[in-house]
């Protein structure tokens, strides 16, 4: 009887183990494109003249030129973007819906 029980405890507790779900690698740095939904032209809301192009590579703010990016998501609705020569900087985007988006750039709210 001990060792069915010890048996059956051994078949449980690997059994919990391996039910678990590996965890995501959503939190990894992709170099691949850019998700769909937030490609596009961007207008800054506070000066209508100004914008963001979102490529399926790369970013561009309008005035400076385009630099590829690496990107990942943070959940919530949360990109991460950074680029080569940013020295740890990152871009934050945060997605509200297809019409809004907002970055931690001087316009910092943006709408298509």
């Amino acid at each position: 009887m001990k060792k069915f029980l010890l048996l059956l405890i051994a078949v449980t507790a690997t059994g919990i183990t391996t039910a678990l779900p590996a965890p995501a690698q959503a939190a990894t740095w992709h170099s691949t494109a850019i998700p769909h939904k937030l490609r596009g032209y961007w207008t800054a809301r506070g000066n209508h003249s100004q914008g963001v192009h979102i490529y399926k590579h790369k970013i561009h703010y309008k005035g400076e030129r385009a630099v590829k990016v690496k990107w990942r998501y943070v959940g919530n609705h949360k990109y991460h973007f950074k680029y080569a020569h940013s020295q740890g900087f990152t871009i934050n985007l945060h997605y509200y819906g297809q019409h809004k988006i907002t970055m931690n750039s001087y316009w910092h709210s943006y709408y298509r």
